[in-house]
């Protein structure tokens, strides 16, 4: 049994055919990333829809839009409610009159996270990097720190030299 994990080990550690595995970037090596802000979540009523937000349209609570007085009108945004792990994308078109609240999210945002019930939550929330936004899995992947890869001198990184 042990005979087979060393093996397996060997395998994907990529020793065994002599190939030198890239050593994982550390944490001060990852491009510039957006922290990841924690706080408390509301959502609009439906008595606001057909207001003017600060960005000149007019709120609509069936949109995914949200406030937030943390990140730029226009701005997309990864929120995630902590509790249940569900995700939403959406665009910052608000200010918020509070700063007790992280986000004020519209109702529609509010449903697909599913904090009707609770009214107020706790979320976590990050601005969506450009390479991820129309992503399918942005959400999750916005989450996620990116993974950096480099190779250090004298490793062969299998990339032909011209």
């Amino acid at each position: 049994m042990k005979f087979v994990f060393v093996v397996l080990v060997l395998l994907f550690s990529g020793s065994a055919f002599g190939a030198a595995s890239p050593a994982l970037g550390t944490p001060g090596e990852w491009p510039n990333t957006s922290p990841i802000l924690s706080g408390r979540a509301s959502f609009y009523g439906t008595a606001f829809s057909g207001r003017k937000t600060a960005s000149g349209e007019y709120f609509d609570h069936q949109t995914i839009s949200a406030a937030s007085n943390r990140f730029p009108l226009g701005s997309l945004v990864a929120v995630r409610r902590i509790l249940s792990a569900r995700c939403v994308v959406v665009r910052i078109n608000d200010r918020m009159g509070h700063r007790s609240r992280l986000i004020d999210l519209s109702r529609e945002a509010a449903v697909r996270l599913g904090m009707i019930e609770a009214g107020v939550t706790e979320v976590e929330v990050v601005a969506l990097p450009k390479y991820l936004k129309g992503h399918e899995n942005a959400c999750l992947l916005a989450f996620l720190p990116p993974l950096h890869l480099h190779a250090s001198d004298g490793q062969d990184t299998g990339i032909a030299k011209k």
